[in-house]
């Protein structure tokens, strides 16, 4: 008691106001950090449930949770081992405040296996336990992890390691087959998983080619009411982050862009929308602030023709009203350029819209370029540009190769 009262730098009497003994104290702080940590692990589970992350982002999120502290990781362990639960009148410290606790997250358990997002088949309270040694094994085992891997568990190296392996695991052992949603014309769209694993790569994509700084945001559909859309962060930091469940109509949730209305105003104007990205390329600002955006030049321009329209509010759109604008100002182009604020790229498919953002930007360099010389170009007539605009041929899925080339997530 005295050394605790000398680092909290109080008296030692008032630490015996609230304790009678250091067996009270020592209960109190555990159950304290028990409780911080495991709410957490509950939030994990619920998301889990509610259709907002995956197995592997179950598992990495109890992974970190838990194992964040490796001290409050050797004090779980010591208590566990100091305890003989067959003796009498024996009991593990805060054993009520854990008791309470284990039941609401298994109960969390029998929710994700009722919504099918967890095997039916297993029994919760054993499925809870498994799920809770992956998530502390190699920090309360450290040497035994180091002999099999080779790596410290404290190194950023075995933390990618096993970020990715609980990822994949999680995605593999604790997803059970759903019956996929069946789109107008009879084909299945991918499952939840999938389109966070998608979201995210987009993310990278968009950020390794110099298309976003540390604002902007990427999203896909899930259906007519709903979409996924990358939480408020900067996009080249995403790692296993699932995307963020907002409503087609309704109030933002929490972590999201403001300007993620301009994804809820799009998908509400256009049905063919499937995927929106949110980018801030240097050169399609630049042409912007001379009030002009890419004309068709060459084979990116070609896309855009006759070339995208501008936005010309250079306030940030994060109101209703104004997001409803930029919806119309896109009309049925595939992008619209906001003045001295990037754009807003649409397609189809989140892998096209990533691929368009990089032809616009690309367009919009050419003709930068060519404003700088005294020779008039020659544009793409409207055929021309018809004729040139294809995707035969493996073009988006070259171009979506060669952006996500290395991409911890690739399959």
């Amino acid at each position: 008691m005295d050394s605790v009262a000398a680092r909290a730098e109080v008296n030692i009497r008032s630490l015996y106001q609230h304790f009678n003994n250091k067996e009270q104290l020592y209960e109190a702080v555990f159950g304290d950090s028990f409780l911080k940590r495991h709410t957490k692990v509950l939030t994990a589970i619920d998301a889990l449930a509610e259709g907002r992350a995956t197995g592997g982002d179950l598992l990495r999120s109890v992974h970190h949770s838990l194992a964040e502290s490796l001290a409050f990781v050797r004090l779980v362990t010591w208590d566990a081992l100091s305890v003989d639960m067959d003796a009498p009148g024996t009991d593990v410290v805060a054993s009520e405040v854990r008791a309470g606790m284990y039941a609401e997250e298994i109960r969390l358990v029998k929710k994700a296996q009722k919504a099918g997002v967890l095997p039916s088949g297993l029994d919760a309270d054993l499925l809870l336990v498994a799920v809770m040694g992956l998530a502390i094994y190699p920090s309360a085992l450290r040497p035994l992890t180091q002999l099999i891997t080779g790596q410290s568990p404290e190194s950023p190296e075995f933390r990618r390691r096993y970020d990715s392996f609980l990822d994949d695991l999680g995605d593999a052992l604790l997803r059970t087959p759903r019956s996929e949603p069946v789109s107008a014309d009879g084909s299945t769209q991918r499952g939840a998983p999938q389109n966070h694993r998608t979201l995210r790569q987009a993310a990278r994509a968009v950020a390794r080619a110099g298309l976003v700084t540390a604002f902007g945001h990427c999203s896909t559909r899930l259906d007519g009411s709903s979409f996924l859309i990358t939480p408020s962060m900067p996009l080249g930091q995403i790692s296993h982050e699932p995307g963020i469940m907002v409503p087609v109509t309704g109030d933002l949730p929490d972590n999201v862009a403001g300007e993620a209305r301009i994804h809820q105003a799009i998908y509400r104007e256009r049905g063919d929308v499937n995927a929106i990205v949110r980018v801030l390329p240097p050169a399609v600002e630049t042409l912007s602030a001379l009030g002009r955006t890419a004309r068709p030049l060459d084979r990116n321009g070609a896309y855009f023709a006759p070339g995208p329209p501008l936005w010309s509010d250079t306030r940030l759109v994060r109101d209703d009203d104004s997001a409803a604008g930029v919806a119309r100002a896109l009309g049925q182009h595939s992008a619209v350029v906001l003045r001295g604020n990037g754009a807003v790229v649409v397609s189809e498919s989140l892998q096209r819209a990533v691929v368009l953002a990089q032809f616009l930007e690309d367009a919009s360099a050419r003709d930068l370029a060519v404003r700088a010389g005294d020779i008039p170009p020659i544009e793409l007539t409207a055929e021309e540009a018809a004729a040139r605009a294809v995707w035969t041929g493996g073009i988006e899925e070259r171009m979506w190769s060669y952006m996500t080339y290395n991409d911890p997530e690739n399959e």
